[in-house]
């Protein structure tokens, strides 16, 4: 498994996910508390944005898991990266923003891959994201509920089933679900 890998959400999904759940301060409260966790260096390749001359060190990811037989996309926490590395994660958004380029070769140089091996792992990792957009996927966001999230668990409660229900909501109107 690469050091750095490529996480394409199912488009299905696009536009759900913690900062749609969460106030703007709360987020900022999160996202914070993992960039001191981590020394506000990334969990991946130990730079910073400042090396990257940035103007920021780090970003806040969320991290999911499949289970592609459910059908749930599972929130397991929060990864701390450089821009550089977050750039890779997403690197669907890159290719359309003109940054592709520029992604693929921090993912080369961080997993130590050739062209050739880059290309076929990011083709493979292609086909999974069109096989998963092709589905509805439930959310669990239980993750929150832990010791690890620092946000009051009952307000978290509260925000996560008020998402479920206007998720629910546009799905019965016919709008998708992301």
């Amino acid at each position: 498994m690469p050091k750095l890998q490529v996480e394409l959400v199912p488009s299905s999904q696009w536009g759900s996910n913690m900062r749609d759940i969460l106030t703007r301060s709360q987020w900022d409260k999160v996202r914070k508390h993992f960039y001191e966790l981590n020394n506000n260096e990334c969990q991946v390749c130990d730079q910073t944005g400042f090396d990257q001359n940035r103007s920021h060190a780090v970003e806040a990811h969320e991290q999911w898991e499949y289970d592609d037989e459910k059908l749930i996309q599972k929130l397991v926490g929060i990864e701390v990266l450089c821009p550089e590395c977050h750039r890779c994660k997403h690197l669907g958004r890159a290719l359309k923003t003109g940054a592709g380029r520029k992604a693929l070769s921090h993912l080369i140089s961080v997993n130590g891959f050739s062209e050739a091996e880059a290309q076929a792992y990011v083709q493979s990792t292609f086909a999974i994201h069109a096989l998963r957009s092709m589905f509805a996927w439930e959310m669990d966001l239980d993750w929150m509920l832990t010791e690890d999230f620092p946000l009051d668990k009952t307000l978290m409660e509260g925000r996560i089933e008020a998402h479920r229900k206007k998720r629910a909501a546009k799905i019965i109107r016919g709008g998708g679900v992301g």
